[in-house]
């Protein structure tokens, strides 16, 4: 019987969070708003670009059955760029203008959520080389911090890509990157590992409802309640979490820097004062140690199940693990960065064996860090050395912060006397940066066995931290509801981890399910539309754009009717299925369409139809002229090579172009077109009228300088515009046009007059863009 994983096919839960980006290349870039408007136009561009976990699971799943078909190797042909984004609480509020969101008192993760990482500090063990005051980022000498962007990829060409037009797209915006903070796999054999050398992640928790079984007994063992804020029934939400943060998660992100040689030397040095104890003797290598105090040997196979030496080449990884039979850590000691973030069962704490899920569970956090700067490495002359900057991007994700990763960080790993009433105390973890503020010692109680009859003896041995805590961030990863909401200023949640009312992003459709019955249609959802594109020889054709897909829709009168009176939007087949936008000739190296321009005087020339198309190329927009035949196939060629928008005489100013919209009347009146042009500016979108005139050079005027959106009274409450288009059959009928303005993935219904001043008014409130979203 196949075991139901209904959580992996969520477009609410931010991919990194149950599925994991688990990419070589990531950075985290830590953002700094300066304008409401502009951030929330920033965020709603974002959202339709942040990975799901529906996505990064369908990858993840495919990435692995490659692997396995390839004998372990990694598979050429797969690779994928993830977006994620996550808000700390002075962001929040930054978007939503309000002074506070969680009422007066707030009392547990939703206090240290608010008061932020910094303020926590000193009960984090975050004092001394470790204070926020040296922080490179995070503390509150350092500019704030209103978001924290992920940018994970398979291919460095890839990564560096997206942060080009990630860090243009918060250009535009007026947003401060505050600190970039890349990471990487390490290279060649420590591929997988830490700088400290050990095979890092193996410990991840195997989440219900998401995580295949490990064998035919049933689901997973942890409730996914544990880490994506109500996402099963079981597990409450946090006290004090509204309904907008359900389908979220709360995010830690940590720069842990590593002194690698000074760590090496210690083991070194605290393994003599074991030789001279008799506890091993002069064959025994740093390496025996050094697996203790982590609890894995290098490959990342546990000292619980090969105790006396390092595993055989080859040997995985295991994370089923039991210490029950090792209650007094003698083989894996308690003082080992195993047991000390995950104690597992045969935990004796205050003479009591401690229930593994009713409170270890409750414990657990899922790790999604990286390595940063290079490794350590003595024989090299560029850059390997032991001063060069290296560590631990550390992030993790949980629904609980103060349950959950302050509970571990606080109560067992800097906590010398966990578990506790032990004599001598077992220590704290040597492993991790970070002492509670009245324990000024490293010692830990190294447990042997002694005359094998199974008596005990206890050897001190002292570590002093050589990991450092340089930045820290509390942020909050919302549902993708939550984050279109908050992109127009409002908090609202999501009704389903399926993204019934969430909606899809990526141009990728799904079926739901309801009532038990498998495969029962839902209603679609809206989605992202970047361009709706008439066909230039057939009337009620369109070319829909949605990232790198391309879709047919046939409009007829029916559809017509649906579309602008208001008719049930779940009735009619608007969309058959499209294609990749890498089919198209004229859109080679094209990788999202932003806006697209037909060439007034050029429409039918020839048999072909010519279009000025904008795209974002490394981060910057760019424009080509193209050409559409008016066949069969509608044959596209390229006409020239990418050109600068600084070639528009009429574009001074503009960055980005969003959308143009015809004047209904001055379609190549007296020798040229007139067109309002939406663009994008640091303070929000913003519009302009401009002038192209027929003839080969197609002069272009600014006709009037830029104006806010709220001179239209037809656009009140619209943030920015994605498109508009002309209603067929309502085109300049009785000095009327009607048309179809896309925003926001809504759409509504306008009309604007012919005449002076091109009075303009509302037909049509907004409604979800999902007919447009429809396949047929």
């Amino acid at each position: 019987m196949t075991t139901p994983l209904p959580l992996r096919d969520s477009t609410e839960i931010q991919g990194d969070i149950l599925a994991g980006f688990k990419k070589d290349y990531m950075t985290l870039l830590f953002l700094q708003f300066g304008d409401m408007t502009a951030a929330r136009n920033w965020l709603a561009e974002l959202v339709p670009t942040i990975a799901t976990t529906q996505q990064v699971a369908a990858f993840n799943q495919k990435f692995h059955d490659a692997r396995e078909n390839s004998a372990g190797d990694d598979p050429k042909n797969l690779k994928a760029t993830w977006v994620g984004v996550s808000l700390t609480y002075p962001g929040i509020l930054f978007l939503t203008g309000k002074e506070k969101v969680f009422g007066d008192k707030p009392t547990g993760t939703i206090r240290a959520f608010v008061q932020g990482s910094a303020a926590r500090a000193e009960a984090l063990g975050d004092t001394g080389c470790n204070e926020p005051e040296r922080w490179i980022f995070g503390s509150a000498q350092k500019p704030p911090i209103h978001a924290v962007l992920t940018i994970a990829a398979d291919l460095k060409e890839d990564h560096d890509s997206e942060i080009r037009r990630q860090t243009e797209a918060a250009s535009r915006a007026g947003i401060l990157i505050v600190h970039p903070q890349s990471g990487a796999t390490l290279p060649g054999s420590r591929r997988g590992k830490e700088h400290f050398g050990f095979k890092d992640g193996v410990s991840e928790p195997d989440v219900r409802g998401f995580d295949v079984p490990v064998d035919d007994n049933g689901p997973g063992k942890v409730p996914a309640g544990q880490f994506v804020l109500g996402a099963d029934r079981v597990t409450p939400m946090p006290a004090g979490a509204p309904d907008w943060m359900k389908y979220g998660s709360f995010q830690v992100v940590r720069r842990l820097g590593q002194d690698v040689p000074g760590w090496w030397a210690q083991v070194n040095a605290e393994l003599a004062k074991l030789r001279e104890d008799d506890v091993v003797d002069g064959n025994t290598k740093s390496e025996w140690l050094a697996a203790r105090l982590v609890g894995r040997w290098r490959c990342g196979a546990s000292v619980a199940k090969f105790p006396d030496a390092a595993p055989p080449a080859g040997t995985k990884p295991d994370n089923d693990l039991s210490f029950s039979d090792d209650p007094h850590g003698v083989t894996t000691p308690l003082f080992s960065h195993l047991r000390k973030t995950a104690p597992r069962d045969g935990l004796v704490d205050k003479g009591v064996l401690v229930d593994v899920e009713e409170f270890m569970d409750a414990r657990r956090i899922i790790r999604r860090g990286i390595p940063y700067g290079a490794p350590f490495d003595p024989a090299n002359d560029d850059g390997g050395g032991p001063d060069e900057p290296r560590g631990l991007l550390f992030v993790c994700y949980q629904a609980d912060l103060a349950r959950q990763f302050e509970f571990i960080q606080a109560d067992w790993v800097n906590d010398p006397n966990f578990p506790h009433d032990r004599d001598p105390m077992p220590g704290p973890d040597p492993m991790i940066s970070g002492k509670l503020p009245d324990v000024t010692t490293g010692e830990v109680a190294f447990e042997s066995r002694v005359n094998g009859n199974g008596d005990r003896k206890t050897t001190m041995l002292n570590f002093q931290p050589f990991v450092t805590t340089e930045g820290s961030v509390y942020a909050f990863a919302p549902s993708l509801t939550t984050l279109r909401g908050l992109s127009q200023g409002r908090l609202e949640g999501a009704t389903s981890a399926g993204g019934q009312t969430g909606g899809q992003t990526g141009g990728q459709q799904t079926t739901t399910t309801t009532g038990g019955q498998t495969g029962q249609p839902q209603p679609v959802q809206p989605g992202p539309l970047d361009e709706i594109l008439p066909w230039p020889d057939v009337d009620g054709r369109y070319w829909i754009f949605s990232g790198r897909t391309v879709r047919v829709a046939g409009v007829g009168a029916a559809e017509v009717e649906q579309l602008t009176t208001g008719a049930d939007d779940r009735t009619g087949t608007l969309v058959d299925l499209g294609a990749d936008l890498s089919t198209w000739p004229a859109f080679a190296g094209v990788e999202k369409v932003d806006a697209i321009l037909p060439v007034p005087d050029e429409q039918g020339l020839n048999g072909e139809s010519s279009y000025w198309l904008f795209h974002t190329k490394g981060g910057t927009q760019v424009y080509r002229r193209v050409n559409i035949a008016h066949d069969a196939r509608h044959t596209s060629r390229r006409v020239g090579d990418d050109q600068q928008l600084s070639r528009w005489n009429s574009f001074g100013g503009v960055t980005r172009v969003d959308a143009v919209l015809l004047v209904p009347d001055q379609l190549r009146d007296n020798g040229k077109s007139w067109y309002w042009l939406f663009h994008t500016t640091p303070q929000g979108q913003r519009y302009r009228l401009i002038s192209i005139a027929d003839g080969g050079m197609h002069t272009d005027v600014m006709e009037r300088g830029d104006r806010e959106l709220t001179k239209w009274t037809s656009l009140q409450g619209v943030g920015k515009v994605d498109d508009f288009l002309y209603v067929p059959g309502r085109f300049r009928v009785g000095g009327q046009s009607w048309c179809w303005v896309l925003h926001e993935q809504q759409y509504r219904v306008i009309s604007i007059a012919d005449g002076a001043g091109h009075p303009d008014t509302r037909v049509r409130e907004s409604r979800p863009n999902a007919p447009w979203c429809r396949r047929g």
